[in-house]
């Protein structure tokens, strides 16, 4: 892309190189004529030449000073200017022009010199400022300062070093001067070179011809001893030649290729951003997810490789096809037409995500999990969807065939469980009648242990019900707090057991069943603890997880104990009611364990990890 504009850029440009070339040529051959037949006319052309193209610059420059992509050339553009306005007053002062009285030829080196450390400075502050876009008038207030500054130290407070001594020639600080002006003009050259692929070929060579010219310019400077001598005449046609080029890169390149000057580095841009644009297209080409990009009409802007595959419709086929009309399943079409509208008009969440059907080429359907995020212009403004999706048709499928195959199976456990039921109230039934009928101490003695065994049956039963409830229903965001209230109000709990909990606005994602979590515990210390008085419920942060406390001041758990309560083998005081607890846990991710100390008390700590917690006001 690059080699086919500059390629461009050359063509256009040749003709105007020729004719400058001819025109410059002849210029110079003119100059050097007049200088052997007049060097003051001489000075006074090559100086008004340079002032000329130095104000065309400007006037580029100034004019293009909205278009601000580099800081570059209104920097530069300014400098001139003033650099321009130096000289022309170094032209009125040469020796010979008779506007300056009194003065000699030392003034007009004087202004020479400032002119260039000027134009030195100009040249080597205008890469500094490439980037930053300062304000046009910060920079014309900066040059108009320093050339005040300038002219002041020559004319109002003579403290500028003298350049030219009638009868000596050229001071040591002039020479030395051009030698530091050279330097800075090879610093400033310097920096245009490190910085050419910010520029436009054409541009940044031409730039850099013409500070190299400067500087051939600036060393022929240090050589004459008189004003009019012949080294001074090949400084000022080699400053003619270095103002040509500048004229060439930015005057006579700013009007046929404008977007060359204005947008510099343009080019380099373009193919940054279409090689990023490859780039991102292979990425999304690589993953497994469905893009789809819609525009405010719906229509589908973006597409990448998966979802085509999935809708059997090539990208750039799909792209700008209405995405319900074309891609949404009749049935489907108003409901996802009115969730789009939705998400444009900032009424649903943006970061929903849906299930909706997808309308493949084969004219079946799949079943697509989306994530979507709108997108939104440089104002804030809503200008369309990026959609990310899984195909979950045969995960959905799958997912309603276990469903099913639960249904029947939790069907065929609750009629198995209710005729057990029945059973044993009838085995209880025959064992009371057998109580009553037979008054052996003995035989009384077997019946009280076989009204044991199917008490244990009943309870055994009741927890294969529990437990198979568990996970049925999707987890959901519950208040602990309100959760506890309606144990307490269930249990109906011993005159003087107290029941306290800290908890207010706390929130945890568990299970439905996560109740008896709270129940089992609360039955447990009241049943199990002793002399239990106080339940306490409170919470507390452990870095980034949230600790649930339930305490009591009764007895404790003996410190053999703590792991085997939450067995389901463990039954001798606690039933299976602490390993129901930590089964219900479990299914989002909570642990539970003892940490109290025996004769002091019990302490169930419930672990509730990051994301599974939140308090009343932090709701997405």
């Amino acid at each position: 892309m690059e080699d086919r504009q500059g390629r461009t850029e050359q063509e256009t440009a040749e003709p105007g190189i020729l004719r400058l070339t001819i025109g410059f040529s002849v210029l110079l051959a003119a100059l050097a004529a007049t200088g052997l037949y007049n060097y003051l006319l001489f000075h006074t052309i090559a100086e008004l030449v340079a002032v000329a193209i130095a104000t065309a610059v400007f006037i580029v420059a100034w004019n293009a000073r909205t278009m601000r992509e580099n800081g570059y050339l209104l920097a530069a553009g300014t400098g001139l200017l003033f650099v321009a306005g130096i000289e022309l007053v170094h032209t009125l002062a040469y020796d010979g022009m008779g506007i300056f009285v009194g003065y000699g030829a030392n003034l007009p080196t004087q202004l020479w010199i400032a002119s260039r450390y000027l134009l030195a400075g100009t040249l080597l502050a205008a890469p500094l400022v490439l980037r930053r876009n300062p304000g046009p008038r910060w920079v014309v207030t900066a040059f108009a300062g320093t050339s005040a500054l300038l002219l002041l130290s020559i004319f109002a407070v003579p403290v500028f070093p003298d350049c030219y001594v009638e009868g000596s020639g050229l001071t040591p600080f002039k020479v030395w001067s051009e030698y530091v002006i050279a330097a800075l003009l090879a610093l400033g050259g310097a920096a245009v070179y490190r910085l050419r692929d910010v520029f436009s070929p054409r541009v940044a060579s031409h730039l850099a011809a013409a500070i190299l010219v400067m500087i051939a310019s600036e060393l022929a400077f240090t050589l004459y001893s008189s004003v009019y001598g012949l080294s001074n005449m090949v400084g000022h046609l080699l400053m003619v030649l270095s103002f040509g080029l500048i004229y060439i890169a930015f005057v006579e390149t700013g009007i046929r290729q404008p977007y060359a000057v204005l947008f510099t580095g343009l080019a380099a841009s373009e193919e940054r951003l279409r090689r990023e644009k490859d780039r991102l297209g292979q990425y999304l080409d690589i993953a497994g997810a469905l893009f789809v990009v819609l525009d405010p009409d719906g229509r589908v802007a973006l597409i990448n490789r998966r979802a085509s595959e999935v809708l059997g419709c090539p990208a750039d086929a799909a792209v700008g096809e209405p995405w319900v009309e074309r891609f949404v399943p009749p049935a489907d079409r108003e409901r996802c037409r009115a969730f789009f509208l939705g998400l444009m008009q900032g009424e649903i969440e943006a970061n929903e995500h849906v299930r909706a059907p997808v309308l493949a080429a084969s004219g079946g359907e799949r079943i697509i999990a989306w994530h979507n995020t709108v997108l939104r212009d440089k104002n804030g403004a809503i200008c369309g969807v990026l959609s990310s999706g899984e195909d979950i048709t045969e995960q959905q499928h799958a997912e309603a065939a276990l469903g099913r195959a639960n249904a029947k199976l939790n069907l065929l456990a609750g009629i198995t469980r209710h005729d057990i039921l029945n059973q044993v109230t009838v085995a209880r039934a025959y064992i009371d009648f057998a109580g009553e009928d037979n008054g052996n101490p003995g035989v009384q003695a077997w019946l009280k242990r076989a009204r044991g065994a199917i008490e244990e049956i009943e309870r055994q039963i009741e927890f294969s019900r529990d437990y198979q409830d568990m996970g049925v229903n999707e987890p959901a965001w519950q208040r602990p707090e309100e959760l506890i209230e309606e144990c307490v109000s269930d249990l109906g709990l011993p005159e003087g057991v107290r029941v306290r909990a800290d908890l207010a606005g706390l929130e945890i994602y568990a299970d439905p069943m996560v109740k008896k979590v709270f129940f089992n515990l609360i039955d447990n210390a009241a049943r199990h603890g002793g002399e239990v008085t106080e339940i306490r419920f409170s919470y507390e942060r452990t870095g980034q997880d949230l600790l649930i406390l339930c305490e009591d001041d009764g007895t404790g758990i003996p410190d053999g104990e703590k792991k085997a309560i939450f067995r389901e083998t463990f039954r001798r005081r606690h039933g299976h009611g602490l390993f129901l607890v930590s089964g219900i846990l479990g299914i989002t991710g909570m642990t539970i364990r003892e940490t109290g100390v025996a004769g002091e008390g019990a302490r169930f700590e419930i672990t509730v990890p990051n994301g599974g917690w939140r308090f009343e006001g932090e709701r997405e």
